[in-house]
């Protein structure tokens, strides 16, 4: 047993039988807690793919995600040509081509999450 104001060793805190939920969702031990990862890029790019028909939207998400960092590739989450790319296509009318696109720019970034965090072969 612990003594009081410390942490109770390893062996004395429950484990889940099972994890809820979709088995592709990150996890990371957070607060003594196993909890799914929450990733602003991911949670991003997902909105703009559930809101391609308000262009504006997509439009402004793109730009937030040009914004951020990926020090992986050593350059933004959203390169200026594939943000022209996608509004370009949303702006002629094309939302399917658009979604393919950020389909699999989202499917690239989280490979290239799961390498960084060594989840993946090289």
């Amino acid at each position: 047993m612990a003594g009081r104001g410390t942490m109770p060793p390893v062996a004395e805190l429950p484990l889940p039988d099972h994890i809820d939920g979709d088995p592709d969702d990150r996890l990371v031990f957070r607060r003594g807690k196993l909890r799914k990862r929450e990733d602003d890029e991911v949670r991003m790019l997902r909105e703009a793919l559930e809101n391609l028909v308000d262009v504006p939207r997509v439009k402004r998400i793109l730009l937030e995600l040009s914004r951020f960092y990926n020090p992986v590739t050593n350059k933004p989450v959203m390169s200026l040509e594939t943000r022209r790319r996608v509004a370009g296509l949303l702006e002629a009318g094309d939302p399917d081509a658009a979604k393919v696109l950020l389909d699999a720019h989202l499917a690239e970034y989280l490979k290239m999450d799961d390498r960084r965090s060594g989840g993946g072969s090289v």
